[in-house]
């Protein structure tokens, strides 16, 4: 992956650079986000669109965003650029950036090649999948950024066809947006078909953690915390939830309201015939 990565990038750094920035006489071209998609109150994505009047053949997409989250992935599945040769993201985490490479014939041109640019139009080319990572962050912001070794900034490139030969021209698309309101976590996922509890988020955490299941029916709930001696601190959901995905947050208190140690401690659930337990870690 990371041959692949670094091959498409070295494409772009070669080929991009060195077209000229083409005086665009049809509409406006945008670049645009999409909004924040939650699948669960810490898990969710954000489209990337594009709005263009030319068969796009190439993007250079470099993008920053704030911190509070993690990007886990980038794909390409059922956008404007499925067929393209190259969808490549190399994501750093570390300094918050991800840089989308997107080609759209990488091999050389052959008689007859099936070219297949994404279309003029209003069209998604790539969805980011987040994880938040921050509970009390409300807007997300992301904006592209240009680098100059090695080169990267927002353009579109495409084939300005005369007499059935291609010329190759880029452009600076207009960017709208940049704050992404995350006030509105609620999921619109379908209900689940099993019974789950997953792993706390954050972990570790300080001084709070939110604890997600599922619910496929209605069912009586016990979700408790537990230390190591395996003596119990609290109740978090002593209840008869409605099906769906369900969250409760641990504060870090016991049962009185005072506020628990450092250390591991143990979540356990009971939902009708299921039960499992799972591990978290509180750092102070």
């Amino acid at each position: 992956m990371k041959r692949s990565i670094a091959l498409v990038l070295a494409i772009l750094m070669i080929v991009v650079p060195a077209m000229l920035v083409a005086k665009d006489a049809g509409n406006r071209d945008v670049f645009r986000l999409g909004k924040a998609e939650f699948s669960s109150p810490t898990e969710f994505t954000v489209s990337l669109q594009v709005i263009h009047d030319e068969d796009l053949a190439a993007m250079d997409i470099p993008l920053s965003f704030s911190k509070g989250v993690t990007l886990n992935s980038v794909t390409f599945e059922g956008t404007a650029v499925t067929d393209f040769d190259a969808k490549i993201a190399g994501i750093d985490n570390e300094k918050n950036r991800v840089v989308i490479g997107l080609i759209d014939m990488v091999y050389s041109l052959k008689e007859n090649a099936n070219l297949k640019p994404a279309p003029n139009g209003d069209n998604t080319v790539a969805v980011l999948h987040f994880t938040l990572n921050d509970l009390n962050l409300k807007t997300l912001e992301i904006a592209p950024f240009s680098n100059a070794n090695p080169k990267h900034e927002l353009m579109y490139v495409y084939n300005e066809w005369v007499n059935d030969v291609p010329n190759v021209q880029s452009l600076n698309p207009d960017f709208q947006g940049g704050s992404i309101t995350l006030d509105s976590r609620t999921p619109t996922a379908a209900l689940p078909t099993e019974f789950a509890l997953s792993q706390n988020v954050p972990n570790p955490f300080n001084p709070s953690t939110i604890v997600e299941y599922a619910l496929p029916k209605d069912a009586q709930v016990n979700l408790s915390v537990y230390n190591v001696l395996g003596q119990h601190v609290t109740t978090l959901v002593n209840d008869l939830p409605r099906a769906g995905r369900q969250t409760v947050t641990w504060d870090g208190t016991d049962a009185s309201g005072s506020s628990v140690a450092s250390g591991v401690y143990f979540y356990k659930i009971r939902a009708g015939d299921f039960s499992d337990t799972k591990k978290m870690l509180l750092l102070k």
